[in-house]
Protein backbone atom coordinates (compact mmCIF):
# COMPACT_ATOMS: atom_id res chain seq x y z
CA UNK A 1 0.00 0.00 0.00
CA UNK A 2 1.49 3.16 -1.26
CA UNK A 3 1.31 6.12 1.74
CA UNK A 4 2.16 9.82 2.15
CA UNK A 5 2.84 11.53 5.71
CA UNK A 6 2.08 15.04 5.55
CA UNK A 7 4.51 16.84 8.74
CA UNK A 8 5.02 20.23 10.18
CA UNK A 9 7.99 21.28 11.71
CA UNK A 10 6.46 23.79 14.41
CA UNK A 11 8.78 26.67 14.72
CA UNK A 12 9.06 29.88 14.45
CA UNK A 13 10.41 32.41 12.00
CA UNK A 14 13.21 33.76 14.15
CA UNK A 15 14.18 29.98 14.62
CA UNK A 16 15.62 29.36 11.55
CA UNK A 17 19.19 29.39 10.85
CA UNK A 18 19.90 31.94 8.72
CA UNK A 19 19.26 34.56 11.03
CA UNK A 20 21.43 35.49 14.08
CA UNK A 21 18.12 35.10 16.88
CA UNK A 22 19.89 37.66 19.10
CA UNK A 23 19.15 40.40 16.44
CA UNK A 24 15.60 38.88 15.75
CA UNK A 25 12.72 40.63 17.12
CA UNK A 26 10.79 38.00 18.28
CA UNK A 27 7.63 39.61 19.72
CA UNK A 28 6.94 39.37 15.79
CA UNK A 29 5.60 35.90 14.96
CA UNK A 30 4.19 34.25 12.08
CA UNK A 31 2.97 31.17 14.01
CA UNK A 32 -0.71 32.25 12.55
CA UNK A 33 0.64 29.39 9.58
CA UNK A 34 -0.14 26.92 12.39
CA UNK A 35 -3.49 27.31 12.05
CA UNK A 36 -4.10 27.74 8.63
CA UNK A 37 -2.33 24.33 8.05
CA UNK A 38 -4.71 22.99 10.67
CA UNK A 39 -7.58 24.22 8.78
CA UNK A 40 -6.22 22.65 5.49
CA UNK A 41 -5.52 19.52 6.65
CA UNK A 42 -9.04 19.66 8.24
CA UNK A 43 -10.84 20.71 4.72
CA UNK A 44 -8.84 18.03 2.90
CA UNK A 45 -10.08 15.59 5.97
CA UNK A 46 -6.26 14.29 6.31
CA UNK A 47 -4.30 13.30 9.19
CA UNK A 48 -0.42 14.58 9.90
CA UNK A 49 2.64 14.22 12.17
CA UNK A 50 3.64 17.57 13.98
CA UNK A 51 7.08 18.11 15.27
CA UNK A 52 7.05 20.88 17.83
CA UNK A 53 9.57 22.75 19.55
CA UNK A 54 8.80 22.31 23.37
CA UNK A 55 9.41 26.26 24.02
CA UNK A 56 5.98 26.74 22.01
CA UNK A 57 4.51 23.45 22.77
CA UNK A 58 4.28 24.11 26.25
CA UNK A 59 2.49 27.36 25.98
CA UNK A 60 -0.26 25.94 23.70
CA UNK A 61 -0.83 22.19 25.62
CA UNK A 62 -4.19 22.12 24.72
CA UNK A 63 -4.25 23.20 21.82
CA UNK A 64 -1.76 19.99 20.85
CA UNK A 65 -3.75 17.61 23.39
CA UNK A 66 -6.61 18.63 20.97
CA UNK A 67 -4.55 17.35 17.43
CA UNK A 68 -3.82 14.39 19.55
CA UNK A 69 -7.83 13.66 19.84
CA UNK A 70 -8.06 14.32 16.22
CA UNK A 71 -5.73 11.68 15.58
CA UNK A 72 -2.95 13.34 14.61
CA UNK A 73 0.78 12.83 16.17
CA UNK A 74 2.14 15.31 17.97
CA UNK A 75 6.27 14.70 18.21
CA UNK A 76 9.15 16.82 19.22
CA UNK A 77 11.42 19.24 17.57
CA UNK A 78 13.46 19.49 20.41
CA UNK A 79 13.25 22.77 22.52
CA UNK A 80 14.53 25.82 21.03
CA UNK A 81 15.70 24.69 17.44
CA UNK A 82 19.51 24.30 18.67
CA UNK A 83 20.75 21.94 16.22
CA UNK A 84 22.29 18.78 18.01
CA UNK A 85 25.01 18.74 15.84
CA UNK A 86 26.14 21.77 17.81
CA UNK A 87 25.22 20.65 21.49
CA UNK A 88 27.53 18.53 23.73
CA UNK A 89 26.29 14.93 24.22
CA UNK A 90 25.27 16.10 27.38
CA UNK A 91 23.50 19.13 26.18
CA UNK A 92 21.68 16.83 23.99
CA UNK A 93 20.60 14.80 26.67
CA UNK A 94 19.29 17.65 28.65
CA UNK A 95 17.31 19.09 25.63
CA UNK A 96 15.86 15.98 24.27
CA UNK A 97 14.69 15.52 28.34
CA UNK A 98 13.18 18.87 28.42
CA UNK A 99 11.38 18.28 25.27
CA UNK A 100 10.34 15.09 26.22
CA UNK A 101 8.75 16.15 29.55
CA UNK A 102 6.09 18.42 27.42
CA UNK A 103 5.40 15.80 24.81
CA UNK A 104 4.58 13.40 27.77
CA UNK A 105 2.29 15.60 28.94
CA UNK A 106 0.47 16.19 25.53
CA UNK A 107 0.57 12.45 24.74
CA UNK A 108 -0.30 10.62 27.90
CA UNK A 109 0.86 6.87 27.31
CA UNK A 110 0.57 7.42 23.93
CA UNK A 111 4.31 6.85 21.78
CA UNK A 112 5.43 9.93 19.43
CA UNK A 113 8.79 10.29 17.81
CA UNK A 114 11.54 12.90 17.43
CA UNK A 115 12.38 14.95 14.30
CA UNK A 116 15.68 16.90 14.49
CA UNK A 117 16.15 20.50 13.83
CA UNK A 118 17.31 21.03 10.31
CA UNK A 119 18.03 17.46 10.02
CA UNK A 120 21.23 17.51 12.33
CA UNK A 121 21.38 14.24 13.95
CA UNK A 122 24.34 11.40 13.66
CA UNK A 123 24.23 8.02 14.62
CA UNK A 124 24.96 8.60 17.96
CA UNK A 125 22.56 10.78 19.02
CA UNK A 126 20.11 8.66 17.11
CA UNK A 127 20.68 6.38 19.39
CA UNK A 128 20.27 8.31 22.12
CA UNK A 129 16.83 9.16 20.57
CA UNK A 130 16.02 5.57 20.81
CA UNK A 131 17.25 5.00 24.48
CA UNK A 132 15.25 8.09 25.70
CA UNK A 133 12.03 6.10 24.61
CA UNK A 134 10.66 8.03 21.42
CA UNK A 135 8.85 5.86 19.14
CA UNK A 136 10.40 6.56 15.77
CA UNK A 137 12.47 9.34 14.29
CA UNK A 138 12.61 11.15 10.87
CA UNK A 139 15.62 13.23 11.04
CA UNK A 140 17.29 11.52 8.30
CA UNK A 141 17.69 12.90 4.86
CA UNK A 142 20.17 11.18 2.35
CA UNK A 143 21.03 14.52 0.80
CA UNK A 144 24.79 15.17 2.36
CA UNK A 145 25.91 19.00 -0.16
CA UNK A 146 23.20 21.18 2.59
CA UNK A 147 26.02 21.96 5.32
CA UNK A 148 23.45 22.24 8.41
CA UNK A 149 22.16 18.30 7.34
CA UNK A 150 23.56 15.37 9.70
CA UNK A 151 24.19 12.04 8.16
CA UNK A 152 22.51 8.97 9.87
CA UNK A 153 24.45 5.57 9.60
CA UNK A 154 21.88 3.37 9.77
CA UNK A 155 23.95 0.14 9.88
CA UNK A 156 22.08 -2.79 12.34
CA UNK A 157 18.66 -1.67 11.22
CA UNK A 158 16.41 -3.69 8.89
CA UNK A 159 15.58 -1.66 6.12
CA UNK A 160 12.25 -2.23 5.34
CA UNK A 161 11.64 0.10 2.38
CA UNK A 162 14.06 3.19 0.69
CA UNK A 163 12.83 5.00 3.30
CA UNK A 164 11.65 3.02 6.57
CA UNK A 165 14.75 1.42 9.05
CA UNK A 166 13.71 -0.76 11.91
CA UNK A 167 15.35 -1.77 15.02
CA UNK A 168 13.24 -3.90 17.57
CA UNK A 169 10.32 -1.95 17.84
CA UNK A 170 11.91 1.78 16.92
CA UNK A 171 11.46 3.18 13.56
CA UNK A 172 13.57 5.63 11.38
CA UNK A 173 11.27 7.52 8.64
CA UNK A 174 13.68 9.24 6.06
CA UNK A 175 13.00 12.21 4.31
CA UNK A 176 11.96 11.95 0.49
CA UNK A 177 14.49 12.49 -2.26
CA UNK A 178 15.12 11.52 -6.02
CA UNK A 179 18.27 10.41 -7.81
CA UNK A 180 19.13 12.45 -10.11
CA UNK A 181 21.78 12.36 -12.71
CA UNK A 182 23.61 10.29 -9.65
CA UNK A 183 22.59 13.06 -6.90
CA UNK A 184 19.93 12.92 -4.72
CA UNK A 185 17.14 15.98 -4.99
CA UNK A 186 15.32 17.11 -1.84
CA UNK A 187 11.36 16.65 -2.77
CA UNK A 188 9.88 16.84 0.51
CA UNK A 189 8.79 20.09 0.24
CA UNK A 190 10.07 22.88 2.92
CA UNK A 191 12.03 25.67 0.81
CA UNK A 192 12.38 23.18 -2.13
CA UNK A 193 8.57 23.23 -2.49
CA UNK A 194 8.13 26.84 -1.88
CA UNK A 195 11.26 28.17 -3.93
CA UNK A 196 10.95 25.89 -7.09
CA UNK A 197 8.25 26.12 -9.94
CA UNK A 198 5.18 23.55 -9.17
CA UNK A 199 5.78 22.46 -12.74
CA UNK A 200 9.45 21.24 -11.73
CA UNK A 201 8.10 19.81 -8.50
CA UNK A 202 5.38 18.17 -9.94
CA UNK A 203 7.31 16.10 -12.65
CA UNK A 204 10.23 15.14 -10.16
CA UNK A 205 7.63 14.43 -7.35
CA UNK A 206 5.94 12.48 -9.96
CA UNK A 207 9.34 10.37 -11.10
CA UNK A 208 9.52 9.28 -7.42
CA UNK A 209 5.91 8.27 -6.97
CA UNK A 210 5.74 5.36 -9.61
CA UNK A 211 8.53 3.92 -7.76
CA UNK A 212 8.20 4.20 -4.46
CA UNK A 213 5.68 3.58 -1.49
CA UNK A 214 6.35 6.61 0.86
CA UNK A 215 6.45 10.21 0.86
CA UNK A 216 7.24 12.53 3.33
CA UNK A 217 6.33 15.70 3.00
CA UNK A 218 7.75 18.75 5.31
CA UNK A 219 6.54 22.25 5.71
CA UNK A 220 6.61 25.10 8.42
CA UNK A 221 3.99 27.39 9.34
CA UNK A 222 6.04 30.02 8.46
CA UNK A 223 5.64 29.09 5.21
CA UNK A 224 2.20 28.91 5.60
CA UNK A 225 1.25 32.20 7.74
CA UNK A 226 -0.75 35.35 6.23
CA UNK A 227 1.30 37.60 8.19
CA UNK A 228 3.58 40.09 6.48
CA UNK A 229 7.04 39.06 6.47
CA UNK A 230 8.94 40.76 10.08
CA UNK A 231 12.09 43.11 9.48
CA UNK A 232 14.90 40.69 9.66
CA UNK A 233 18.09 41.59 10.90
CA UNK A 234 20.94 44.29 9.24
CA UNK A 235 23.41 41.26 9.12
CA UNK A 236 20.94 39.41 6.58
CA UNK A 237 21.57 38.68 3.22
CA UNK A 238 19.92 39.39 0.02
CA UNK A 239 20.03 35.52 -0.86
CA UNK A 240 19.01 34.96 2.16
CA UNK A 241 16.05 37.07 2.13
CA UNK A 242 15.00 35.95 -0.85
CA UNK A 243 15.15 32.45 0.30
CA UNK A 244 13.32 32.69 3.91
CA UNK A 245 10.46 34.44 1.97
CA UNK A 246 9.69 33.97 -1.53
CA UNK A 247 6.89 32.11 -2.45
CA UNK A 248 4.86 32.24 0.66
CA UNK A 249 1.85 33.15 -0.96
CA UNK A 250 1.55 29.71 -2.98
CA UNK A 251 2.26 27.06 -0.32
CA UNK A 252 -1.51 25.94 0.76
CA UNK A 253 -2.16 25.83 -3.48
CA UNK A 254 1.28 23.68 -3.82
CA UNK A 255 0.35 21.25 -0.93
CA UNK A 256 -3.32 21.11 -2.24
CA UNK A 257 -2.33 20.26 -5.68
CA UNK A 258 0.37 17.40 -4.10
CA UNK A 259 -2.29 15.94 -2.13
CA UNK A 260 -4.19 15.73 -5.64
CA UNK A 261 -1.18 14.20 -7.40
CA UNK A 262 -0.21 12.13 -4.38
CA UNK A 263 -3.97 10.90 -4.40
CA UNK A 264 -4.09 10.22 -8.33
CA UNK A 265 -0.93 8.48 -7.79
CA UNK A 266 -2.61 5.96 -5.60
CA UNK A 267 -1.40 7.04 -1.90
CA UNK A 268 -3.23 7.01 1.10
CA UNK A 269 -2.73 9.90 3.98
CA UNK A 270 -1.68 8.52 7.40
CA UNK A 271 0.64 9.35 10.36
CA UNK A 272 4.16 7.94 11.00
CA UNK A 273 2.56 6.33 14.24
CA UNK A 274 0.13 4.16 12.29
CA UNK A 275 2.70 3.06 9.84
CA UNK A 276 5.15 1.76 12.68
CA UNK A 277 2.16 0.08 14.16
CA UNK A 278 1.18 -1.95 11.54
CA UNK A 279 4.46 -2.33 10.71
CA UNK A 280 5.45 -3.48 13.88
CA UNK A 281 2.54 -6.01 14.27
CA UNK A 282 3.68 -7.53 10.44
CA UNK A 283 7.64 -7.90 11.56
CA UNK A 284 6.85 -8.63 15.23
CA UNK A 285 8.78 -7.21 17.81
Amino acid sequence: MKKAVLTLDVEDWYHLDYFDRHECDTNNSLLDGLDVYVDLIESLSLPSSFFVLGEIAESKIDFFKGLVKSGHDVGSHGWNHIRPMTLSIDEFRADLHRSRGVMKEINGERGFGYRAPCFSLDRERLDIVRDFGFAYDSSRIDFGDHPLYGSIDMHGFDNLSKAVYRSGEFMEFEATTLSVLGKNIPISGGGYLRLFPWLLMKTLISQYLKKNDLYVLYVHPFELSQLPVPAVPESTTTLTKFRYSHGRNRVVEKITRLVKLLRLNGYSFTTFSEIQQELNLKHGS
